[in-house]
């Protein structure tokens, strides 16, 4: 996986120069040895590399996991569904990057980027 974000942020600097956002990812239910604690890792592992890059190299602009929904949306669960109530752990996943992010949020130049710690 950090390979594959590796090449598409690589591809988004150096070919298109636009910024990058990595949409849509996620852990279905319906995959052999899901649990919470591995989608839990998984997106870790993903958010990780995403604020590493945007701390470190810039150009990536976040992440949208696929899918958050709310109580009684069932018709729209496909196996990637996260219903925050029902997922506490992951909600709280996503919660942490989504606090991590913000420190980007006033960002002047390169050299208060390069001082944000992980």
């Amino acid at each position: 996986m950090q390979r594959w974000i590796s090449s598409h942020w690589t591809d988004s600097k150096t070919i298109l120069k636009k910024p990058l956002v990595f949409a849509e990812f996620g852990k279905s239910n319906k995959d052999p040895g899901y649990s919470t604690s591995v989608r839990d890792s998984f997106l870790n592992t993903v958010y990780t590399s995403i604020y590493i890059f945007a701390r470190t190299r810039g150009t990536i602009g976040g992440g949208l996991v696929w899918q958050i929904l709310a109580e009684g949306m069932d018709l729209y669960y496909d196996g990637y569904e996260i219903v925050s109530s029902q997922n506490p752990s992951t909600s709280s996943v996503i919660a942490q990057q989504s606090n991590k992010m913000t420190t980007f949020e006033h960002i002047e130049n390169e050299d208060e980027l390069q001082a944000i710690k992980i």
